[in-house]
């Protein structure tokens, strides 16, 4: 499976940081602003092996692109991210990986994505500057 990490962030301004971020770390890594985007990309069935996907897309949820994924990609390692979403959809993300808090760091979630160490569970955000404290999995 390739190395390669898959970003969904519709916001341009936090996307692209990020990308930027991990393609200095060495990351490869594939950005995209929507659902339809990542589906339309989708050519090989081995070419992303974690994905971090924002929850609130402008044309659907992360959890059901993630699903649509994982039946290409069932080894995905995902890893999603919000700002807040109804709880129905929180425990579906659940179900599927790890579920972030905005407002994130790029540091530390840059080291989620070249750290050998695959994680699940959730992790919740705390006041200030946004580092996650508490993870359940």
């Amino acid at each position: 499976m390739s190395s390669r990490v898959l970003v969904v962030e519709p916001v341009e301004a936090l996307r692209l940081p990020l990308m930027r971020a991990l393609r200095a770390r060495g990351v490869g890594v594939d950005a995209f602003g929507s659902a339809r985007e990542v589906l339309e990309a989708l050519k090989e069935p081995d070419q992303w092996s974690r994905a971090l996907i924002e929850l609130s897309l402008p044309d659907g949820d992360g959890a059901a692109l993630a699903e649509r994924l994982r039946v290409h990609l069932p080894e995905l390692d995902l890893c999603f991210v919000t700002g807040g979403a109804n709880g129905e959809l929180l425990c579906r993300a659940q179900g599927l990986g790890t579920v972030l808090w905005k407002p994130l760091g790029l540091g530390p979630l840059c080291e989620r994505f070249i750290s050998d160490t695959r994680r699940s569970g959730v992790v919740r955000r705390v006041d200030g500057p946004g580092l996650p404290i508490a993870r359940r999995g």
